[in-house]
């Protein structure tokens, strides 16, 4: 079918047709179109990566938005997905077509949302904006696309994609759901629970050849064979020689952080003799770009590694780095990309030949096991660029001559394993069901049950089976206080408690655990706590992200372990306690946070606790919504008992701490934009010490000061001056108030 048929605006062809040089639908996408995309009905397009899928979310989206007038919301399951994909929906803005993208922040209802004609969002964001019942998303969206929806097999992130669908089939019968999912086992069951049309293909714009790479020789599905010339102890160093003399791109997938960026050393060290003068002033521009961290270790090797014409990839690194690294490996300026399976995860970032060094992972839990065929199927899915390649080739890797039959039978030649619902872990139903209650989807214990039928959990099972669970999550949100005790037609009511716990997008047991620790605070009576022992009470509950902890750092934490014991709000275990260990492992992290927060520098943050700049932006951003939490939390007791007020204000002054990584001296400073932890410390060393002193200042006199020029000067007064205007206009509204409103 070409472009020109398709029965949607002419403007929307002439985009995709001039600006993306597509004239004719694949076979899959002619499919898409002939079971009912653009006539409403549900589906569930399961096909291989590069097949098609974004371009048909467009199509749809595009028409529900031009004909229609309605909204559609676009979800990811990850941030770095939700942004390329707003960014692909920004080439339709010429059109009239206003695009947003909202994540995080979850107690916020985004009340600007209701202005865009599409949203890209994150799943949990979406439920979080459920949750606070924005009355938009009922009332005016008429397309939800669901990307990456064979993640409801994934134990993190399913349980939530599960439940924000089974509300949304639930709650809106005229809402059109077209879930993409890679090529899973039981795609017609996930159609059908979905109520949708099922569009499943093997079909591939660029054919892929898939084979097993032992002792020199590649042996490929079909069992022919090819040698490979370069004859190195390293395998990886061997294909990648072989790629690189082939002017085709390698993208190596590596288990782990450290193996990415071992191996993309090594391979450098090959490559970088072999790079011609052109493409070295390349990488030289694109390195520049990396300089930020230069004092950063990893930041030095991914600079050195890019002037050998290697990267590596993965959530150590700042978003800035990955994106840099992932614009350059597409210009083709990078030739070998190492790793992370997280890569895999739906970014846009094919390569000629990909290669899984392994298909073992390890866990603390599990130990070391083999990884899923529908892993291996969507990492080997990058491999072959349209439009530029006739072929792509996916390799694994065999190191005894047994193992190559194995890797060929259980990835190669067997098929993806069906997706399970994993909404019967019990931390998934406490978050799933508080949510349920407190936004007043269901009203009853009964009607609870018979939600949990809607569910792909209830669908593949029975929600009879979860019954059980289901009643002792509510007992514990009984006892919690976060619902009211049952009455005798089990009547399910979310107190106001309940509500904001919800709403904050806590985990119950977090806000359990927090509870009880402020109440310990509150029942010894003082009205001094340690930041430290704030950070030491979140790093235990399940919300918080946590450090690794290897036995180098166990001097180090058992000494301030001991030093901090005295002051901590949870009791301190003994050496020989069995929860010591656990202790200190969850303590190391509430160190970090306690350097942090006494602006110890990013680098030696990094020196010390040995990771990447990547973990301190996602510890710190997980420690500034709980801490943020905490405040909540507080305030509501603060109501019936005044002494939970100083709890309230010093969370309130540590999140905003945690957030900048700044001394208690800076919070004033930080509220004005453009004033962060480095700026602030700058002006207290001037003795500039708040917001009314910083709007006292000249623009000559701000200008002159390090770190601050004309045009940051005159923003930054403009900024603040408006900020004491609107405190001072707060202050008269209050003052003019006339007696009987107090």
């Amino acid at each position: 079918m070409n472009i020109d048929a398709l029965p949607v605006q002419s403007g929307i062809k002439k985009i995709i047709i001039e600006a993306d040089g597509i004239k004719e639908l694949y076979p899959p996408q002619e499919a898409a179109i002939k079971q009912g995309l653009l006539e409403g009905k549900n589906l569930v397009i399961s096909i291989p990566t590069a097949a098609g899928k974004t371009l048909l979310a467009e199509i749809a989206a595009l028409q529900h938005v031009t004909e229609k007038g309605s909204k559609v919301v676009y979800l990811c399951p990850l941030r770095a997905l939700a942004s390329e994909k707003y960014q692909n929906f920004k080439r339709f803005q010429d059109l009239g077509v206003k695009v947003a993208i909202t994540s995080g922040d979850y107690d916020s209802k985004d009340h600007y949302l209701p202005r865009y004609d599409i949203i890209v969002s994150t799943n949990e964001k979406f439920d979080a904006l459920l949750r606070h019942q924005v009355s938009w998303i009922e009332e005016e969206v008429s397309l939800v696309i669901v990307d990456e929806c064979h993640l409801l097999n994934d134990q993190h992130r399913g349980p939530t994609l599960e439940i924000l669908l089974a509300r949304l089939l639930l709650r809106n019968t005229q809402l059109q759901i077209v879930a993409l999912s890679a090529t899973v086992g039981n795609s017609e069951e996930l159609a059908e629970w979905l109520k949708a049309e099922l569009v499943q293909s093997d079909w591939r714009p660029v054919p892929l050849k898939e084979g097993i790479y032992y002792d020199n020789y590649i042996t490929y599905s079909d069992y022919t064979t090819r040698d490979i010339p370069y004859k190195k102890k390293e395998p990886l160093i061997n294909l990648s020689l072989d790629s690189f003399h082939s002017q085709e791109q390698l993208l190596i997938f590596n288990p782990s952080r450290r193996s990415a960026v071992t191996t993309a050393n090594k391979i450098g060290d090959q490559l970088e003799p072999l790079l011609e003068l052109v493409d070295k002033k390349k990488l030289t521009e694109k390195a520049k770009a990396l300089t930020t961290n230069i004092s950063d270790p990893l930041s030095q090797q991914l600079v050195a590694c890019m002037h050998k014409g290697v990267a590596f990839h993965h959530a150590g690194l700042n978003s800035n780095q990955r994106t840099i690294i992932e614009e350059s490996f597409k210009e083709g300026i990078i030739k070998i990309l190492c790793a992370t399976p997280t890569l895999a995860a739906g970014i846009n970032v094919p390569a000629k030949r990909v290669i899984i060094s392994s298909v073992y992972r390890y866990s603390v839990e599990r130990g070391s096991y083999p990884i899923m065929t529908l892993e291996y199927k969507q990492m080997r899915g990058r491999a072959g660029r349209p439009q530029y390649d006739t072929e792509g080739e996916a390799l694994l890797i065999a190191k005894q001559p047994h193992v190559v039959q194995w890797l060929m039978d259980r990835y190669i030649l067997k098929g993806p394993e069906a997706v399970y619902s994993k909404l019967a872990a019990m931390p998934a139903l406490r978050r799933s069901i508080l949510g349920l209650i407190a936004s007043k989807v269901i009203r009853d214990v009964e009607e609870l049950l018979n939600f949990f039928e809607k569910t792909f959990y209830g669908f593949q099972y029975e929600a009879v089976l979860l019954e059980g669970k289901i009643r002792e999550v509510i007992d514990m949100l009984i006892v919690w206080e976060m619902i009211d005790p049952l009455n005798a037609r089990e009547t399910l009511r979310a107190t106001h408690y309940g509500v904001r716990v919800s709403q904050l997008y806590l985990d119950p047991e977090t806000a359990a655990n927090v509870v009880e620790g402020l109440k310990t605070v509150v029942k010894r009576g003082s009205s001094k706590i340690h930041p430290l022992a704030l950070f030491d009470l979140l790093v235990g509950t399940p919300d918080m992200v946590t450090l690794m902890f290897g036995k180098a750092n166990q001097a180090v934490a058992e000494k301030r372990f001991d030093k901090f014991a005295s002051r901590l709000i949870k009791p301190a275990p003994t050496k020989d306690d069995i929860e010591y260990d656990f202790r200190l492992r969850d303590f190391y992290t509430a160190l970090f946070l306690w350097d942090w927060v006494n602006e110890l520098p990013i680098e030696k943050l990094i020196l010390r606790y040995k990771i990447g700049s990547g973990d301190v932006h996602r510890i710190t951003d997980t420690a500034t919504w709980l801490t943020g939490a905490i405040s909540e939390i507080a305030s509501i007791f603060a109501k019936n008992n005044p002494r939970f007020l100083f709890l309230t204000k010093k969370a309130e002054s540590l999140s905003e701490r945690v957030k900048y990584g700044i001394k208690s001296d800076a919070v004033s400073l930080t509220t004005i934009k453009g004033i962060g932890r480095k700026r602030a410390r700058i002006l207290l060393d001037h003795r500039i010490r708040n917001t009314t002193q910083l709007a006292g200042m000249s623009q000559s006199k701000l200008k002159n000061i390090p770190g601050f020029g004309k045009e940051l000067a005159k923003a930054i007064l403009k900024e603040t001056k408006k900020i004491k205007t609107s405190e001072a206009d707060t202050q008269a509204e209050v003052n003019g108030t006339p007696d009987f409103f107090h």
